[in-house]
């Protein structure tokens, strides 16, 4: 009895020395689906950031345009000490005669108002340009957002490709030790030479080779995936999600329909339509330079004056006035038409810009487009490929098996399936990503809702 109480105490100790010593990333692995990657992206990426800053500041220059055409209030309290006062002498029948100006001490405060009746249109231009920045702003964080989804769907699958690659390397590490046991069971019954033997065997260190290689691509694409979502590159995570197949907010690709789609929402476009339009403001707002301004003004007064400083409520006397104040230019030096001139030209700018974007969003559908036919017929291709490899690879063993073929078929039938499902792994991701630059293209990626 005491002799099984050691026993079991020293197993226990065992157990808990392999659980301390032993990792245990995989065991903690965290998976992530491709929706909670992008929301993580989403939340912490700076450039996004950056464009909401961006558009939080349009917010404040709308309210800046709006306190243009609002009442402006100013209270202004002055005080002055007069330590010499100003004399002056006058001569009379009497003689000549002095007496002293003011007090040592004056004390006024004023209250202004100022209300712009009209400005010559510029106050109702700065708030329109305001509002088309306030739009521009929010179509930068829209193709801001649209880019970071396209990178972390992109590095997402490419992590789905190296773990689908790891997968093949070690299914064929497994198919050519499985082999060279064959062999080496061949082997002793005399049927095969030692050359076969030796050839199965390299096939398996060759093929471990290729094996550690696709581990470490398989690290690499895992941090650089972690590196693009924004979480710790020691974190352990484990994919889980598919290579997509089709294209979300289409349910057939027709390149027409994408074109005129691109150009309802591709936030690029929408960015050079409103740029415009702010810069047809802009040069009505030069024009209003030449244009009369009038305002509404009010003005009161509160003075009081004493040598000693010992004010009261009776020592103030109060003054009030309104007006209308109009300002007429007459001649600026040609200022404001070389200012209308300007904008004028950044328009046109603009326009031929805008024109250019939306040539360079049409070749980019297309291409998309016609790299989307491409891969989804090599996918195809390749899923009927890796199905002949795999019949093939069992004629050769079959054949070898029955001493009618020899160890190069075999290991040729393994290669080429190997090649065979490694090609259809990456034709999935490429298919994939091609249906993310498909979106991406004509503006609408990550916008399911919005159509």
């Amino acid at each position: 009895m005491p002799m099984d109480y050691i026993s079991l105490c020293r197993w226990l100790c065992i157990i808990g020395l392999l659980f301390l010593f032993c990792p245990l990333s995989k065991a903690y692995s965290r998976s992530v689906t491709l929706e909670e990657s992008l929301q993580h992206a989403l939340s912490h990426n700076e450039t996004l950031q950056i464009a909401r800053e961006g558009l939080d500041k349009s917010h404040q220059r709308i309210r800046h345009a709006v306190a243009d055409v609002l009442p402006q209030l100013d209270i202004t309290m002055q005080y002055t000490r007069n330590w010499l006062l100003p004399t002056f002498f006058f001569d009379t029948p009497a003689g000549q005669q002095q007496f002293t100006v003011g007090a040592h001490n004056n004390l006024i405060g004023t209250v202004g108002i100022r209300q712009s009746i009209w400005g010559g249109g510029k106050s109702f231009s700065a708030l329109r340009v305001a509002r088309l920045l306030k739009q521009f702003s929010m179509e930068k964080v829209r193709a801001a957002k649209q880019q970071v989804h396209a990178q972390v769907e992109t590095a997402f699958y490419d992590l789905l490709l190296a773990g689908e690659l790891k997968r093949v390397s070690k299914s064929s590490v497994a198919r050519a030790r499985a082999n060279f046991k064959r062999v080496e069971k061949l082997r002793e019954a005399g049927r095969v030479s030692d050359y076969d033997l030796l050839r199965a065997q390299v096939q398996v260190a060759e093929l471990l080779t290729d094996s550690i290689r696709t581990e470490n691509a398989h690290i690499l694409a895992d941090l650089a995936f972690k590196n693009q979502i924004g979480i710790d590159p020691n974190e352990s995570i484990t994919p889980r999600g598919t290579f997509r197949e089709e294209i979300h907010l289409l349910s057939t690709i027709i390149e027409t329909e994408l074109i005129d789609l691109s150009m309802q929402m591709h936030p690029i476009v929408r960015q050079y339509s409103l740029e415009i339009e702010m810069l047809q403001q802009a040069e009505s707002i030069a024009r209003s330079e030449s244009r009369p301004t009038i305002d509404l003004i009010v003005n009161g007064q509160w003075q009081a004056q004493k040598n000693e400083f010992d004010f009261v409520k009776d020592d103030f006397h109060q003054s009030w006035f309104s007006g209308i104040a109009i300002n007429i230019p007459i001649f600026d030096g040609f200022r404001t038409n070389a200012q209308v001139a300007q904008a004028r030209s950044d328009t046109r700018q603009a326009e031929l810009v805008q024109k250019q974007t939306e040539r360079d969003v049409r070749f980019n559908i297309l291409q998309a487009c016609r790299s989307f036919f491409e891969v989804r017929a090599r996918k195809r291709a390749q899923i009927q490929a890796v199905g002949l490899a795999r019949r093939g690879l069992q004629i050769a063993e079959s054949r070898y098996e029955n001493g009618v073929g020899t160890q190069i078929e075999v290991i040729d039938g393994q290669l080429t399936l190997q090649r065979a499902e490694a090609e259809l792994a990456r034709v999935k991701r490429d298919l994939a990503v091609t249906l993310v630059q498909l979106e991406l293209s004509a503006g609408i990626l990550g916008e399911e809702d919005k159509l």
